[in-house]
């Protein structure tokens, strides 16, 4: 009982932890072909190509092709822009890319892993979207948001920045975070646009996505899954050692001015039996959402735990397996973010405004609210 209570014990270390805080390379994972439609129209910023769910109209109105149609504005008028439902995968075509050996500025090597468009209604460059994995999590366990949003044309990459049982610098691993796009300008056959680059996050990648979007200018927007804060006053750190800058609280470096968005549960904000409070409520997604301005979304995933974002619960070992149980199963959870994800960006990345119908209009009301799957508060 004895060793059990110690694996517990460091398990709940995963979550609670508030410090937790060019090579070789080859293509890896071949092309994900986007749903296409009988329907043609404009697709993206610029060019024309195949429309998505197919069939004319949608919900934009007049035009063929397109989730939504053609028919949702954009921003700055003229041809509307087009919308493809983010649920599903976008009209381009994608590779994937491994480099094991990349340099980080800091010092460390942080190995990246990068989806990217390789064909579609438009060229690049692209948007670039950096996602930071969570506190012991492997970074494949978000490779399906980088698939959804390369589909849409965008440069996604995961950093896998090292974290540590013993201790985690935030100001240092913040930078390993930023090096993605340092590693996206190396190559130039990505086609990556860095100054447009948004920064997204789970738990502890939560967290420190959101500092990365303060601290460089070329990140333009912000999404981030269930980040848990902390600094050194937090009583549930187990690393009485950390102080500023290794610990910092960044919901107390909030607002920024740029477009913020928050997906997160409640299931994980206290603890119970063995089970500790992976997101505790004191530092939880809704205390960053507080110190935010305007435009800036919290979603609420009713029945979710703290784990529940990544690709594969049952694949991500130890440290999926610290929360509490959850009621909503893990796809439809990963299947809500990824989706809004990839609306926020095109929203606030892009400028489509026909994506709002996605993040907090018709399509959320009917999708996760009518059906009791999340609540939304939003600062439009």
């Amino acid at each position: 009982m004895q060793k059990l209570g110690i694996v517990l014990g460091i398990a709940g270390v995963v979550f609670t932890s508030a410090c937790t805080g060019g090579g070789d390379t080859g293509l890896t994972g071949g092309t994900i072909t986007g749903p296409t439609g009988s329907g043609s129209g404009t697709s993206g910023p610029g060019g024309s190509g195949s429309g998505g769910d197919g069939g004319t109209g949608g919900d934009g109105g007049m035009g063929q092709g397109g989730a939504g149609g053609s028919g949702q504005g954009g921003a700055g008028g003229g041809t509307p822009m087009p919308v493809f439902d983010p649920n599903k995968d976008g009209p381009f075509t994608i590779a994937e890319i491994d480099d094991k050996q990349w340099k980080a500025s800091t010092g460390d090597t942080v190995p990246m892993h990068a989806a990217y468009p390789t064909e579609g209604p438009s060229s690049g460059p692209y948007p670039v979207v950096v996602v930071a994995h969570g506190f012991q999590i492997a970074a494949s366990q978000y490779y399906g948001y980088l698939k959804r949003l390369a589909s849409f044309g965008y440069v996604a990459v995961t950093p896998d920045y090292p974290t540590s049982f013993l201790g985690n610098d935030n100001t240092k691993a913040t930078q390993n975070i930023i090096s993605a796009l340092d590693w996206v300008e190396s190559k130039p056959s990505l086609q990556g646009d860095t100054k447009l680059a948004g920064a997204t996050g789970h738990s502890l990648g939560g967290k420190l996505a959101i500092y990365a979007a303060k601290l460089d200018d070329r990140f333009q927007a912000s999404i981030v899954l269930d980040p848990v804060d902390g600094a050194p006053s937090n009583p549930i750190d187990p690393n009485p050692m950390c102080t500023a800058p290794a610990c910092i609280d960044v919901s107390e470096q909030l607002p920024i001015d740029k477009p913020t968005g928050f997906l997160g549960e409640t299931l994980d904000g206290m603890s119970g039996g063995f089970q500790p409070a992976c997101a505790p409520a004191a530092e939880n997604f809704i205390t960053f959402y507080a110190e935010t301005t305007s435009p800036s979304l919290a979603v609420t995933i009713n029945g979710a735990n703290h784990v529940g974002f990544v690709d594969n619960t049952l694949t991500c070992g130890v440290a999926c397996s610290a929360c509490k149980m959850p009621t909503l199963d893990n796809a439809t959870v990963n299947a809500l973010s990824r989706a809004y994800v990839t609306a926020f960006y095109e929203r606030y990345l892009r400028g489509n405004k026909g994506y709002d119908t996605y993040l907090t209009g018709a399509k959320a009301q009917a999708r996760y609210v009518d059906t009791g799957i999340a609540s939304i508060q939003s600062k439009p």
